[in-house]
């Protein structure tokens, strides 16, 4: 085992073992924050309940950081501290185990670019040292629950800065010029992600690439077409959050199911994973914000400005 290695593990068995019982539970709930299913209920209620330029930059900062995690984790392929010193490092979750490689930390790189884009965009300093400490807490909890090396999240926070100050500060400024027609905003989506797909194609990436390509197609489309506006009471803002994520949820089981009935020389292909995530992307972008506005949950937006709503 290599010194720098070395020192790493013995600092992670020292740190498990300075942990309060109910310390534990608190740094699972941080590695939760950090996970699928917490970005399905953080960004769908950013999108329908605060601003749509602020949430879809934000979603496109998680994918991308998504995607580049799993690419790089295939190209370094670094081991965990419990494959290294299994009798030394115990895995505190649930399960005790946790999947592919160590580098870079998806949780740090992730937490990262989401709440990093946020931040970036709202611009409000009480936020952004909310969102810095939410971040560092993430990070933080996988040395802890004894999953990654310390270079793992600290690669992983440094890639997702990147990630974030790139969908933040730069993206705004070219992507409007890029997409002033829709037949282009549509050729373009489709374009990155197939050349982000034939690069690294695995069923690990499909998960990013299909649900920014569903998400991108459905905001396209809901733009142009009926304008759904976030905004409105607080009541109005509840009900269609829990109507969206009850939906969500029906769309994302119906999704998983139907695709699990397909042979399973099929069921696993990258690609048609990748059009399972696709239509839970377009479901969040687009049918979501149809059903609220059909249902008196939602504003148009087009019709508040006095514009038509299929230019």
């Amino acid at each position: 085992m290599p010194d720098w290695m070395r020192w790493q593990i013995e600092w992670i068995v020292q740190l498990q073992a300075l942990q309060p019982p109910w310390a534990i539970p608190f740094w699972r709930l941080m590695s939760f924050l950090g996970e699928e299913q917490a970005f399905l209920l953080i960004l769908p209620a950013l999108l329908w309940g605060y601003r749509k330029r602020e949430a879809l930059y934000t979603a496109s900062g998680l994918l991308l950081g998504s995607y580049l995690t799993f690419v790089l984790k295939d190209l370094f392929a670094t081991p965990r501290p419990f494959h290294v010193a299994p009798d030394q490092v115990r895995v505190l979750l649930p399960g005790g185990e946790a999947l592919g490689y160590g580098l870079p930390s998806g949780h740090a790189l992730n937490a990262a670019a989401l709440w990093g884009t946020l931040a970036g965009m709202i611009g409000r300093p009480s936020f952004t040292l909310s969102a810095i400490a939410l971040v560092f807490l993430i990070g933080f909890s996988r040395i802890v629950l004894g999953v990654h090396f310390v270079h793992d999240v600290l690669a992983g926070w440094g890639i997702g800065a990147m990630v974030a100050f790139l969908m933040a500060r730069q993206a705004p400024l070219w992507i409007p010029r890029l997409t002033a027609s829709r037949r282009r905003s549509l050729l373009l989506a489709t374009g990155i992600v197939l050349l982000l797909f034939l690069i690294h194609g695995t069923r690990e990436t499909a998960v990013p690439l299909g649900a920014w390509l569903g998400m991108a197609w459905g905001a396209i489309g809901e733009s142009w077409r009926s304008g759904f506006d976030p905004g409105g009471p607080a009541a109005q803002r509840g009900l269609r959050l829990a109507f969206g994520l009850l939906t969500l949820g029906a769309v994302y089981g119906g999704l998983t199911l139907a695709f699990s009935l397909l042979p399973p020389s099929l069921s696993g292909e990258p690609a048609l994973r990748l059009l399972r995530y696709a239509g839970i992307g377009l479901w969040v972008t687009w049918g979501a914000p149809v059903a609220f506005l059909r249902l008196g949950l939602a504003r148009n937006q087009r019709t508040m400005q006095g514009l038509p709503t299929d230019p």
